[in-house]
């Protein structure tokens, strides 16, 4: 197979301010709505109303492009889940087979964060992965551990501050707050069951100290699920609040996802999100929910009951749900668009603050080749789109997409 050496600027040309078309509201970043309101969304309306096709420019501010570094240790293939950018780097979670890798903004490599494999500092699978620049580390928590791996910016690892914990976490997600005294944390929780080929979980989420010793907890007990890694934990970072949803398989479903804040100071889970009647028997409902500073978010998949049986492709219906925390209004988004560049999605990940999309050099020329093939182009995204299509080789490293979340979304 042939190296990718190609060597390009790390930031194509263009880092752009984005305006907003509709939102009008205006707060500090980072602001959470104070709103002890508890939103639930009917999913049967929802699917009757009209879809609408949201712009880039109504959700981010700032909007990069950013070709990552070709040298050897450098390449990598991620998907847009695995991308953590803060103000300065960008922690990419790739595939089963190569390590965590740490970039600078501008698409330089700086280091391999870890390794596979069984050794100190290495690991098999990862789960969750977060930077934290202010406090300068790299945390890492792989599927099934009872404990989370320290590193700091150069990819050192760190033994001596390795985070224990005192059972076996499923897919750990933590805070750690600015003084380093205290640790917010969340696993995935599995109850006893027959099936279960993985250990029970005794808490939903607790807070302990540096050592180990938990201060206090909430029992998994009400939140427990079948165990099974088709569930998952959602966490993305978006505010400052604790917040975490719980995915449950589809398949398995018996009761609708729901977003949760984790007051730590009052040792209790706060409610704040669900779609109701996602619990049916004709079909199944794959529901990811999670929220920006002023809006809920849920990403919705429809699948009809027969489809493992079903010889021909099925087409599965998605659509995003958009809630005001200020008003509880709801809008269904099918489509996001880039103004810049005429692409589409029909979702978009959305973690740290950043609108995350990434892309194989081929996949963004078979993508560019599409939006060029249009004969209705504007001028200047035709421009744009040629451009970038000309600097892409096959042979490059993956192409970032990075927009900052406005703080009125």
């Amino acid at each position: 197979m042939e190296t990718r050496r190609s060597f390009y600027p790390f930031l194509f040309l263009f880092s752009v301010a984005m305006f907003a078309s509709c939102s009008s509201s205006v707060s500090k970043e980072g602001d959470i709505i104070e709103d002890s309101t508890f939103r639930s969304v009917d999913l049967h309306m929802v699917e009757k109303a009209e879809g609408i096709v949201m712009s880039l420019g109504d959700l981010v501010e700032t909007y990069d492009i950013i070709k990552l570094e070709n040298k050897d240790e450098a390449l990598i293939k991620t998907y847009s889940f695995g991308i953590f950018v803060t103000d300065n780097y960008i922690l990419l979670k790739p595939d089963a087979i190569s390590p965590v890798k740490l970039f600078t903004r501008k698409g330089e490599y700086v280091a391999d964060i870890g390794g596979i494999g069984q050794g100190p500092g290495e690991y098999k699978t990862m789960y969750s992965w977060m930077l934290d620049e202010k406090l300068s580390r790299i945390y890492l928590g792989s599927g099934n551990s009872n404990k989370v791996l320290i590193y700091d910016l150069k990819g050192n690892y760190l033994p001596e501050e390795v985070i224990h914990f005192e059972e076996i976490v499923h897919k750990p997600w933590i805070w750690v707050d600015d003084n380093k005294k205290n640790i917010a944390v969340v696993g995935l929780p599995f109850s006893e069951n027959e099936n279960s080929n993985f250990e029970i979980s005794s808490n939903l989420c607790w807070v302990q100290n540096l050592k180990g010793d938990i201060v206090h907890k909430v029992s998994a007990k009400n939140y427990g699920l079948s165990g099974d890694y088709s569930n998952d934990l959602v966490v993305v970072r978006n505010v400052d609040a604790f917040s975490f949803s719980i995915f449950e398989d589809p398949g398995l479903r018996t009761r609708p996802d729901t977003l949760y804040h984790y007051d730590t100071k009052r040792n209790i889970i706060i409610p704040c999100f669900t779609l109701d009647y996602v619990v049916a028997a004709n079909r199944r409902v794959a529901t990811i929910l999670y929220e920006t500073s002023q809006s809920y978010w849920a990403r919705v998949t429809l699948y009809p009951n027969n489809t493992s049986s079903s010889a021909s492709p099925v087409r599965l219906t998605t659509f995003n749900v958009c809630v005001s925390k200020k008003d509880g209004s709801v809008s269904r988004i099918d489509r996001f668009t880039d103004p810049l560049l005429g692409l589409s999605y029909p979702y978009l990940v959305m973690q740290n603050g950043y609108v995350c999309i990434t892309f194989e050099p081929l996949g963004l020329m078979d993508a560019l080749d599409k939006v060029l093939a249009q004969t209705d182009l504007k001028p200047e995204i035709c421009k744009r789109a040629t451009d970038l299509r000309n600097s892409l080789h096959e042979n490059d490293n993956d192409i970032l997409m990075i927009g900052k979340l406005k703080s009125s979304y």
